[in-house]
């Protein structure tokens, strides 16, 4: 054996890695790698679950979803703010004290290719808590006609009227519902023959109860 041959071996006795030695070094760095990537992947991770449950099952205290407005003559939904009412049917109103301490806000609307009004109800918070389409006319037969034409198409929707508001030269009926009640009512006289559609927020109706 050569000097040379016995100095390629003490080198390899005495090296500080063999071969293998680096080998199992580079995994053990790799492993380490992949633990810290997993350590900080967790949380983030953790966290976009917590997102998604959040969304999923609506926590963090979110409000409960205003019920539909089911209403021929507009837009709106009972969630609608007066913005939306402003920006839905413009600038063209008029307002007078609302029956739930707010404002009413009036347009001329049509309505079964009839020119009446639309009103918007709002409570002292602006809250819309009533929609109503009212028509004049000049006799009580085209009254009488509108009502039967409006309440058929309800009843057709929402069966018969829970009361019958009937009287001499005033007629009407009310739709009892859970997501908010239906009036109409009609006044007869020889000044004023006049027919109101109304949809009632559920907060101002009686729902289901009789």
């Amino acid at each position: 054996m050569t000097a040379m041959t016995r100095k390629k071996i003490h080198f390899y006795n005495h090296a500080p890695f063999s071969a293998c030695d680096v080998c199992v070094g580079r995994c053990k760095r790799q492993h380490k790698l992949a633990v810290e990537r997993m350590q900080f992947f967790q949380p983030l991770f953790l966290l976009i679950i917590m997102l998604l449950f959040c969304t999923l099952t609506a926590c963090g205290g979110a409000k409960e979803t205003e019920p539909a407005l089911d209403c021929p003559f507009t837009d709106l939904e009972w969630s609608s703010t007066v913005d939306d009412m402003l920006s839905a049917e413009g600038s063209g109103y008029s307002t007078y004290d609302s029956l739930y301490g707010g404002l009413c806000y009036t347009y001329p609307k049509d309505y079964e290719g009839l020119a009446g009004t639309v009103k918007y109800m709002f409570n002292e918070e602006n809250k819309l808590m009533s929609v109503a389409w009212t028509y004049s006319a000049e006799n009580a037969d085209e009254i009488a006609s509108l009502y039967e034409t409006v309440s058929a198409s309800i009843t057709a929707e929402n069966g018969e009227s829970g009361y019958d508001a009937g009287g001499i030269g005033n007629y009407g009926g009310v739709w009892y519902r859970e997501n908010g009640d239906i009036i109409i009512t009609t006044m007869i006289t020889s000044e004023n023959k006049a027919l109101q559609y109304a949809y009632l927020h559920p907060l101002v109706s009686r729902g289901t109860e009789e």
